[in-house]
């Protein structure tokens, strides 16, 4: 699932989470289906956790290590240097990234939707917004914020399981509608 705010159309492809070896490898978690797209996607650059500093980057290389990825970062070439990453993420435009299947949307396109559920005689229940999603391992989790239209202020976690809980997702009208008891 890739992070990006309004007003740029960058997605965060994936996050440094560590450092492998001496000869500079970073350890990934990847946010794309297929990471090898990792070194064709371009343009691309680093920015740290707060989004304050940007500069160009190059994956060259990218493989499976244990649960994760492992890569090769151009000018990157000691533990030191990729120490100094960590927590970075790495970001493309979402124009590089390639067009989506119908149906497809990339998971920064669910935050700010209205999260809806019926009350079992039609009525349909306001339960908030998507905040942002987080992701246990398990299954990933709508993290759904109160608003002004939502049935109370509550936070809900509500897990991304498609057809058990997951009903529908419509992006042109913004709304995701859940199979979710307003008590849970």
């Amino acid at each position: 699932m890739a992070h990006s705010d309004a007003t740029t159309p960058d997605i965060a492809v994936a996050k440094i989470v560590g450092v492998y070896g001496i000869k500079g490898w970073v350890k990934l978690k990847v946010n794309l289906e297929t990471p090898a797209s990792l070194t064709s996607l371009k343009p691309q650059f680093l920015t740290d956790s707060r989004q304050r500093s940007r500069r160009p980057v190059r994956v060259l290389n990218v493989r499976a290590q244990g649960k994760g990825y492992i890569a090769s970062l151009e000018g990157v070439e000691d533990r030191n240097a990729a120490e100094l990453l960590r927590g970075y993420d790495i970001m493309v435009p979402k124009s590089a990234l390639p067009d989506l299947e119908e149906g497809e949307f990339y998971w920064d396109d669910l935050v700010g939707c209205t999260v809806r559920t019926s009350d079992g005689e039609g009525n349909l229940i306001d339960l908030g917004t998507v905040n942002y999603l987080l992701e246990t391992g398990a299954n990933d989790v709508l993290v759904v914020r109160a608003s002004e239209t939502s049935i109370d202020d509550r936070e809900r976690l509500i897990p991304y399981i498609e057809g058990d809980v997951i009903l529908k997702v419509d992006l042109a009208e913004a709304v995701i509608d859940v199979k979710w008891h307003p008590d849970d």
